[in-house]
């Protein structure tokens, strides 16, 4: 079933839970050692992977080339710079906010299509579970 998805695999599925280390060993940080080091690593890994799950929809979208895929993969990456001039906790709900409407933009897109069900599954348990640690954060 994997090998007949688009965007899933076994190594992508590797390298989406590797990517949710970062977000815990930076909680972990800001709870044991330096809150407002922990809290800057956490905040700025967050706006990195923002910014970098909109440009999935623009790598999609090289071949079609729709205007309005291009306007929605780059909405995840303005809400993530917006979010660096927030203050704290503003910062974790933009930033909440901004996976979710990337988590909505994924949907909306791929949703018609089969071949991404697993990828959409996948992509689901990650924003949950990244929208979860941003919460517990506030």
């Amino acid at each position: 079933m994997l090998a007949n998805q688009k965007y899933s695999s076994k190594t992508s599925l590797s390298l989406m839970l590797m990517g949710l280390l970062p977000f815990i060993f930076a909680i972990h940080y800001l709870e044991k050692y330096d809150f407002e080091i922990g809290l800057s690593v956490f905040i700025h890994y967050s706006a990195i992977i923002l910014s970098f799950i909109g440009a999935i929809n623009w790598g999609r979208n090289v071949e079609e080339k729709n205007p309005k895929i291009f306007i929605f993969s780059v909405v995840p990456s303005v809400i993530a710079f917006g979010a660096m001039f927030a203050d704290f906790p503003y910062q974790l709900q933009i930033l909440t906010v901004g996976f979710l409407i990337a988590w909505i933009i994924d949907l909306s897109l791929m949703f018609k299509d089969k071949s991404y069900y697993v990828y959409l599954a996948m992509r689901t348990f990650i924003t949950g579970s990244v929208m979860y640690l941003h919460i517990y954060l506030m």
